[in-house]
């Protein structure tokens, strides 16, 4: 053997000993508590953060290094409150394959994770410390290099398996607020372009988006990490929850997928979506999507669909149940590349069971266009019902648009028409003529039309980008009868009176689809009708944002008079307020509208600053508050005739007994004028400045009205000002210059009316002996009310005094 290779032999063994040596020598020294201090001083000197290792760390380093660690918490920056959390976790990555530029990691494995993910609304991260964002100047490409590059490390990860790693996330400027847990996930070998098999089942509970439920899934993954690519076959997802908009979801997705990073392309084949779940007045049951093949690539300007078929199955809500839905639609072919389309017309069906059973079908032309616009000409739907009581026709014509890049939808050249007849519902006729179009990111609309008779024009967009939609809109119309559309007046209930079992019952009020959608709101209308309400000249513009609607100007004539109003409702708290102004109106008409009220006649001014909150009827009327005002004239208090029961003043003190009568809707008490001003708080309005004024009394008072309770207790005091007119002017003579109380107490329905005649007993009696002796006298009521100066009859008395006394000596 040549001595160079002896020595060669004899140098490389030496090298392989001290290499052997050196590695035991590593392993047999290594002290996991020098490196755990090391690791827990680094991170608070340079990080700010606590960082505890409680379990062991295990260390191998040859043939492969593999790292386990357990009981490991992070805190956050600066502050004691947790990070991420680790009960154990396992590593083991090859070290030969280092050093040709190859990861092989041959297990990741990881239980018990917990993690803090926050994001203000500023967008500032509680991992910026960690992972940096990215530079956008660093991240733009760099000039072209004549080196020759670097080959990037390519990753062979053997399998993974997660247990238990659960995120908490919370980020202001996203809206999102809520836990997810990744119960499960598995794979097989990770490498580029080699397929394997992935499992997972995660857990949601997002607060924001109101988001919960189980996804749970498996299907072969063959991903290409040098693009980004990724192929997804055999798969089987499944989500089972609750999600905005939508509650007891029971869906799942079948077949392949495939994405291409580089060209933004999508292609999917034999795609089967299937669907139960309840969304708002549809319930759905195994309702299915089915796609032979999809394809996008926006790069090449192709869309490819092949046998495209919708079956919806479920029930609409109704006041008498579900009613049956079904519908059908088919697509058979359309395939598009660049300027050049070919494809088939769709067509459908759909029906609807129950008390207006409809049965539709609908149709179009061959598709035309190109890439970027693809034009489905006459598309036409027409509907009929041929129930016993109702009677339905309906058609739709239009132009479809599709803009695939834009993901939008435009009906052109829109025509509607519809007739309704129904025996609760006055015949309906309305027809639409314009144009409407939307994409996920926003809506429009500019439509003419005419309701039966009634011209009108409506137009706005809507901004459905954000978590909550945002809408401008703007109507007009020339007679808004929204009775047409609503139940016959027959067939609305009586309220029940007050105090009967029905009125007991409490009505919920639920302002919460107040933040459903924000955006401002415009109204003009020459007249209105709904329900008992009607208005002439409406004006009426609105706000709605994050729950809170202004109307800023309400203005209408009604009540034979004009109204100006705001009004303030606000979701969050459960609150409305009204600010109102009536000028002008008739008192008996408003009531009786508004409170199903007749109590009250006279024309003139109501003001009313009111301020309330609760979830019901009865609890808004509780917390009531604020302040009311009303100004009269030519008017009456319907209930009694106090004018009537003050004639009867003789026969009433001759027994000195208070008298109680029950109101009646026969008897009024008439006024030239009346005003009031009440001061409201927890649902009581009270006042203290009654003035009310006629002919033969006036009439002043303090007292409440308990709104709440439906009941009023009231003094309203009558002085007697003017005796001279009318048969009975004599009897009240009795009560002249006196101040009668009458007191009002009890329900609204019932109000019991008692004068109080005790109170004025002993002035009507020195009434009736002054008047006993102005007779004797010789000074009637006549000569009392001759048109002498007062002195002249003053000196006349004193005249006739005397002779009397001159007589009695004699």
């Amino acid at each position: 053997m040549p001595v160079w290779i002896r020595r060669v032999l004899i140098a490389v063994a030496a090298l392989i000993a001290v290499l052997v040596a050196l590695a035991v020598w590593l392993l047999m020294t290594f002290n996991p508590d020098q490196y755990k201090s090391l690791a827990v001083d680094w991170m608070k000197t340079h990080l700010n953060r606590t960082l505890a290792i409680e379990g062991p760390i295990k260390l191998s380093v040859f043939p492969r290094l593999e790292l386990r660690i357990t009981k490991i918490t992070l805190s956050e920056a600066g502050k004691a409150d947790e990070f991420a959390a680790l009960a154990e976790a396992d590593l083991a990555v090859q070290v030969i394959p280092l050093l040709r530029g190859r990861i092989a990691i041959d297990r990741v494995y990881a239980k018990g994770v917990r993690v803090a993910l926050l994001r203000d609304a500023k967008g500032k991260r509680n991992t910026d410390d960690l992972a940096p964002p990215a530079d956008p100047a660093a991240s733009a490409p760099a000039a072209p290099s004549t080196t020759e590059p670097v080959q990037p490390l390519l990753l062979d990860v053997s399998s993974i398996r997660l247990a238990d790693v659960r995120a908490r996330i919370k980020d202001d400027a996203a809206g999102i607020d809520g836990d997810v847990v990744l119960q499960e996930f598995s794979t097989g070998r990770i490498a580029s372009r080699v397929t394997t098999p992935v499992k997972m089942v995660v857990q949601l509970n997002l607060k924001s988006p109101a988001l919960k439920g189980e996804l749970r899934g498996a299907c072969e993954v063959t991903p290409d990490l040098q693009t980004g690519s990724v192929t997804l076959s055999d798969m089987d997802l499944g989500f089972k929850g609750d999600a905005p908009g939508a509650s007891q979801i029971d869906a799942s997705v079948k077949g392949g997928f495939a994405f291409d990073a580089a060209r933004g392309a999508i292609d999917a084949k034999a795609l089967a979506v299937r669907v139960s779940t309840n969304a708002g007045a549809i319930k759905l049951t195994d309702s299915t999507l089915s796609i032979a093949r999809f394809s996008h690539d926006a790069a090449a300007k192709r869309i490819a669909v092949n046998q495209l078929k919708l079956r919806i199955v479920g029930t609409l809500a109704g006041p008498q149940g579900g009613k049956p839905l079904t519908m059908a639609l088919d697509w058979p072919d359309l395939d598009v590349s660049g300027a050049t389309l070919k494809g088939s017309p769709l067509s459908g069906n759909l029906t609807l069971a129950g008390e207006l059973p409809v049965e539709a079908k609908f149709s179009s032309g061959a598709p035309s266009g190109n890439f970027e616009t693809v034009r489905i000409p006459g598309f036409e739907l027409r509907a009929t019902s041929n129930a016993s009581a109702r009677k339905l026709t309906a058609s739709v014509n239009a132009d479809l648009v599709l803009q695939p890049d834009k993901q939008s939808l435009a009906l052109d050249k829109l025509g509607l028409d519809l007739k309704l007849e129904d025996p609760a519902l006055k015949p309906l006729a309305l027809t639409l003529k314009g144009q409407a179009g939307g994409s996920p990111q926003s809506a429009r609309w500019d439509l003419t039309g005419q309701l039966n008779t009634s011209p009108f024009r409506t137009d706005g967009t809507a901004n459905l980008s954000g978590t909550t939609p945002s809408v401008k809109a703007s109507a007009r119309f020339e007679a808004l009868d929204l009775n047409a559309v609503l139940p016959a007046p027959s067939a609305i209930a009586t309220p029940a009176p007050s105090g009967t079992a029905a009125a007991a019952q409490d009505v919920p009020i639920d302002l919460a689809p107040l933040r459903s959608v924000n955006g401002t709101f415009s109204l003009r209308a020459a007249s209105v009708a709904v329900r008992q309400y009607r208005l002439a000249d409406l004006a009426l513009d609105a706000t709605l944002e994050t729950g809170m609607l202004r109307i800023t100007t309400l203005h209408a004539k009604t009540w034979s008079g004009v109204l100006d109003a705001t009004v303030l409702a606000d979701a969050r708290a459960s609150r409305v307020a009204v600010k109102a102004i009536a000028s002008g109106v008739d008192v008996n008409a408003l009531l009786k509208d508004v409170a199903s009220k007749d109590l009250l006649e006279g024309k003139g001014r109501v003001i009313a600053d009111i301020d309330t909150a609760g979830r019901s009827v009865s609890e808004m009327k509780s917390r009531l508050q604020g302040s009311a005002a009303v100004q009269l004239r030519d008017g009456a208090l319907k209930g009694f005739n106090l004018a009537k029961s003050l004639r009867q003043a003789k026969a009433a003190l001759s027994t000195n007994k208070d008298t109680a009568q029950r109101a009646s809707q026969t008897e009024k008490t008439d006024f030239s004028e009346m005003s009031a001003s009440f001061l409201i708080d927890a649902g009581v309005a009270r006042s203290h400045d009654l003035d009310m004024k006629s002919p033969y009394f006036r009439i002043g008072g303090e007292g409440l009205v308990d709104v709440a309770k439906s009941r009023i207790d009231y003094t309203a005091r009558a002085t007697v000002t003017d005796t001279s007119k009318g048969q009975d002017g004599a009897d009240l003579a009795v009560l002249k210059g006196l101040t009668v109380p009458v007191k009002l107490n009890g329900p609204f329905d019932a109000v019991d009316w008692q004068i109080q005649w005790s109170a004025v007993a002993a002035g009507a009696l020195r009434n009736q002996a002054t008047a006993k002796l102005k007779d004797k006298l010789g000074l009637g009521a006549g000569a009392a009310s001759a048109p002498a100066p007062q002195q002249q009859l003053k000196d006349k008395a004193q005249d006739k005094v005397k002779d009397k006394l001159k007589g009695l000596f004699k």
